[in-house]
């Protein structure tokens, strides 16, 4: 059997195998969207009461103006626990948070001279989430936001 420097062959090929899938599954471009839109945590201390405003803009969601965007505020891994034991099956491919999370939910108001005016929303509520077939979190579905 070959060695390299005291690595058999079929070692090796199982450590550049595990390499390869943890890559695989750490770039996974729907998912790193739905964190970039949706995914603060812990939450950005804003200077100000424009929480909002400042991150749509810091998240790239401000051209155009997004409408209703919400920012949930939990660990990425308790996330991506939705879409297995901490979630249900909602509806179609959906899943539903068990737990209510703390989430910062903004609607546009308006614009003006290409900038973007939120209304900010804070509480905690159930979520609704899509996952990939690998079970990464994909989408978040804003119709089920319900102001408590």
């Amino acid at each position: 059997m070959l060695v390299l420097k005291g690595i058999k062959a079929p070692m090796l090929f199982l450590l550049v195998s595990c390499a390869v899938a943890t890559y695989a599954l750490s770039h996974n471009p729907r998912h790193e969207k739905f964190l970039r839109q949706h995914s603060d945590f812990p939450q950005t201390a804003v200077a100000g009461q424009d929480y909002c405003g400042t991150m749509m803009l810091r998240r790239g969601l401000t051209r155009p103006c997004k409408a209703t965007n919400s920012f949930v505020h939990v660990p990425r891994t308790q996330l991506k626990d939705i879409c297995g034991w901490a979630g249900t099956h909602y509806r179609r491919a959906l899943r539903l948070s068990r737990a209510e999370l703390p989430v910062t939910t903004c609607s546009l108001q308006g614009s003006s001279r290409g900038r973007c005016r939120y209304w900010t929303h804070r509480g905690k509520r159930h979520i609704l989430i899509g996952c990939d077939p690998s079970g990464w979190p994909v989408h978040f579905e804003e119709s089920n936001f319900i102001p408590s």
